[in-house]
């Protein structure tokens, strides 16, 4: 997501995004995912530190989708995945869809699709 972010535009065709962390701002700020305060010395707490937050949310995919054009996008999530809640790639392909300027990702014109798998480690 922010490798998509950064590249200037037309570099990339397609992005394969396979359970991806792209609302780190949203998750490092949910107090009740298991996993989110034990990271907090690794990447810093944007409850606390308004530093931390600046920081994260600089770099965060989701935070940062713009008004441009978007490569192709295939984005996979688990429905039962313990790192990366379902609904974080589900909410970036719906804000690229919202965004993207060049009109060639519609549901029926290639993209960007989503894949749900219920086993949620693939």
């Amino acid at each position: 997501g922010a490798s998509m972010n950064l590249a200037r535009d037309g570099l990339l065709k397609a992005v394969v995004g396979e359970v991806p962390f792209v609302d780190v701002l949203n998750t490092m700020c949910d107090t009740t995912l298991p996993l989110t305060p034990p990271e907090w010395p690794e990447w810093g707490n944007p409850i606390e530190s308004k530093e931390a937050y600046d920081y994260i949310q600089s770099y965060s995919p989701y935070d940062q989708i713009t008004s441009r054009r978007y490569p192709h996008v295939l984005a996979t999530g688990g429905l039962a995945d313990p790192r990366v809640t379902y609904w974080e790639p589900a909410k970036w392909v719906a804000a690229i869809r919202k965004h993207r300027t060049d009109g060639g990702m519609t549901p029926r014109g290639g993209g960007p699709r989503l894949r749900l798998y219920a086993d949620g480690l693939r």
